[in-house]
């Protein structure tokens, strides 16, 4: 699988496995859209990644939206499906995930 990913995540956490499962916190994402996701709930955080499986599509992304409540992104030749995941980072440990798919068009609908 082709995995489009704006901050490696092992690396913000040097590499360990999610320490954090016994402190996990609620966090939300919204990609209910075409072509944004968005943030609706998560804890404090040191960073916020996004991670994108884009399989299948062509998904272009402008902007770096680390640390941003909103990502997105667009498909101009080869639209479908991109699952999107929002990591909460604090203290080099992810707190809180969050995990939608979204539709991935040239123009948005």
């Amino acid at each position: 699988m082709k995995i489009r990913s704006f901050v490696v995540a092992m690396a913000l956490l040097g590499g360990t496995a999610w320490a954090g499962a016994a402190n996990a916190q609620q966090a939300s994402l919204d990609c209910s859209g075409s072509n944004f996701c968005w943030v609706t709930s998560g804890p404090a955080y040191d960073t916020l990644a996004w991670s994108f499986d884009t399989a299948g599509t062509d998904a272009l992304f402008p902007a770096n939206c680390t640390n941003s409540y909103v990502c997105q992104f667009y498909c101009p030749r080869n639209p479908g499906w991109v699952t999107a995941n929002a990591l909460f980072i604090v203290g080099g440990q992810i707190v809180a995930t969050a995990t939608s798919r979204a539709r991935c068009t040239a123009e948005p609908i």
